[in-house]
């Protein structure tokens, strides 16, 4: 069996087609959106929250969140360790995640918290107020229901659009 001379060209061409579509599925990304909200009370203290979402067949796959607090000079002196009630108030709010879900580390003048959840988990955002009555007071709001938190969970469903849409609704910025 011999293949005619006219022949051999569109066959090769169908092979570097089908190779070149195999390739692209292979490579293909998912897309991600990353959203910010940075906020300073009127204590002065920073909170700074960045987290990027994994969509995937329009709902979530994934997500990265990294929650910074950075206290002031003012409560940073070594009889009231305000980094280390803000560490633990922020282990237990994340207690039910998984334990390798969550790092939290402190430096000199900042908690920083590290969330990954890629299962069917649920993560809540801009839910630390802080007050001061003569004593610097943390809350944590917890209620996944709240109006002034948002609430994002693995399998939501989501365009691109739609989560940033959603997100900038929220107080966020997103790219």
């Amino acid at each position: 069996m011999t293949l005619k001379k006219g022949k051999v060209f569109p066959i090769i061409l169908t092979i570097i087609l089908i190779i070149i579509i195999i390739y692209l599925f292979a490579t293909i990304k998912q897309p991600y959106v990353v959203c910010t909200k940075n906020k300073t009370t009127d204590l002065g203290i920073q909170i700074n929250e960045n987290i990027q979402v994994t969509l995937d067949s329009n709902s979530i796959e994934k997500m990265d969140l990294t929650k910074t607090i950075i206290f002031p000079e003012q409560y940073l002196n070594e009889n009231d360790n305000y980094l280390e009630s803000m560490r633990y108030i922020i282990k237990n709010s994340y207690a039910y995640l998984p334990k390798k879900a969550v790092k939290i580390t402190q430096d000199s003048d900042r908690i920083i918290a590290n969330v990954v959840v890629d299962k069917d988990e649920t993560i809540i955002l801009n839910n630390i107020e802080f007050t001061n009555d003569n004593d610097l007071q943390i809350k944590i709001n917890a209620n996944t229901k709240a109006k002034d938190v948002v609430t994002l969970k693995v399998n939501d469903s989501y365009t691109e659009g739609e989560f940033m849409t959603h997100m900038k609704n929220n107080g966020y910025s997103c790219k």
